[in-house]
């Protein structure tokens, strides 16, 4: 019996593997469906689908709060044809994600785990019970909570919140005295419930990690910059610590993804060198933000949304040789604070690249969090050293002209 071409397509469509992402990113799909995989895009009812869902084979909505509302959204869809993966790569779409493929029955990180990583007390806790980077914290509710912490601590703190990203609402105290100014800024950011901790000394670095079958995977140490607010001003790969400080640290992220129950796909997680070795940050259960993806690649050839896709596709089960061992770096653009008049940056080819955020008539903010920076510049090198002398060259050849009177003359 001949069959029909809709017959035929359908066939097809159906050999084809099929992932859901919730709340994803456009690089994301565009790279899941460049190889291959057929995508349903679910994206957070309060907010506007990404202008790549068009190249989704379907495009859905629901409140990423009412984890209930994912499961029933992405249940009959499962049934009728299964997911290989329900995956996010985005801070919003961790939890739903999580949730849909425990309901499903769908291979990947548990919920448990990934409320876990959101949760830096819990995190904390389990750390505790298993031995692993003991680091003094508290959640004050209060200021009186946050002052015995301080004295408890003899040494300075940092006040964050127990579930914050983008460097938003960190305070360094350095004295029980600075906790009544720290504690108002800290309730005035909006940045929920508290989590104190001791400052920890030394260099601080993040970790680039994929877990595929189980196996973990460190990928690239990664040196990072920060400014007064503790806000990312630059990262420069591969780190410059010794082999030794690099090889415990990866030891530790090692150790410290068993521990939170990682088995399946990417991690960043930040780390700081102290004098009683690596200690843990925090961690994320995502590819790292400020285009750590594009350093990778460049360091090492990796590609990591192609292998986080060809994984989920059930396509691969180790990770790929990689190639080169060059330098990469990224700096943030810091120009002083107040209305732009002028800008001017150089035109770069790949690898090298200048993005610049602002145009003239905008205002710059002083960066108090990630999304205060106004642009960057990303460059290569024979090493990091190298990587990172070029890109703070770029970073000092772009010109943003600003001036705190709205009215002044452009210059």
């Amino acid at each position: 019996m001949q069959q029909s071409k809709s017959d035929l397509n359908a066939r097809h469509a159906d050999s084809r593997p099929r992932i859901a992402v919730v709340g994803g990113t456009g690089h994301l799909i565009r790279t899941a469906v460049g190889r291959g995989v057929d995508v349903v895009y679910l994206h957070d009812a309060e907010t506007a689908p990404l202008a790549e869902a068009a190249q989704a084979e379907l495009v859905l909505e629901a409140s990423f709060a009412d984890l209930d509302a994912v499961r029933a959204v992405l249940l009959p869809l499962h049934a009728a044809r299964p997911f290989s993966a329900v995956m996010s790569l985005t801070e919003r779409g961790l939890i739903p994600a999580a949730a849909a493929r425990e309901y499903l029955g769908v291979q990947g990180n548990s919920l448990e785990t990934v409320q876990l990583l959101k949760d830096k007390p819990a995190m904390r806790k389990r750390l505790a019970e298993s031995g692993l980077s003991p680091v003094l914290s508290s959640t004050p509710e209060s200021l009186a909570d946050l002052i015995r912490f301080c004295e408890q601590a003899g040494g300075p703190v940092i006040l964050k919140p127990r579930d914050g990203v983008g460097s938003r609402g960190i305070f360094r105290i350095d004295s029980p005295d600075e906790a009544a100014a720290a504690w108002r800024d800290f309730t005035a950011s909006g940045s929920g419930l508290a989590l104190a901790e001791e400052f920890l000394t030394g260099p601080e670095v993040s970790v680039e990690s994929v877990t595929i079958g189980g196996v973990h995977h460190v990928l690239a140490v990664t040196d990072k910059q920060v400014n007064s607010n503790f806000v990312e001003t630059g990262h420069t790969m591969p780190s410059q610590l010794s082999m030794a400080e690099t090889s415990a640290i990866r030891a530790l992220v090692t150790l410290f993804l068993d521990a939170v129950g990682v088995v399946d796909g990417p991690a960043h997680t930040e780390v700081k060198v102290t004098e009683r070795g690596p200690l843990i940050l925090e961690s994320h259960d995502r590819i790292g933000g400020d285009k750590i993806r594009v350093l990778l690649r460049v360091t090492t050839g990796i590609d990591l949304p192609a292998l986080l896709i060809d994984a989920a596709a059930g396509r691969t089960s180790s990770l790929p040789a990689t190639v080169g061992d060059r330098g990469a770096a990224i700096r943030f653009l810091a120009p002083e604070p107040g209305i732009v008049r002028t800008v001017s940056a150089p035109t770069l080819s790949a690898p090298k690249e200048v993005h610049v955020g602002v145009s003239a008539g905008d205002t710059v903010n002083p960066v108090r969090r990630s999304g205060d920076r106004p642009g960057y510049v990303i460059a290569d090198g024979r090493d990091a050293a190298e990587a990172a002398e070029v890109a703070e060259a770029l970073r000092a050849a772009v010109r943003i002209v600003t001036s705190d009177d709205e009215s002044s003359d452009q210059g």
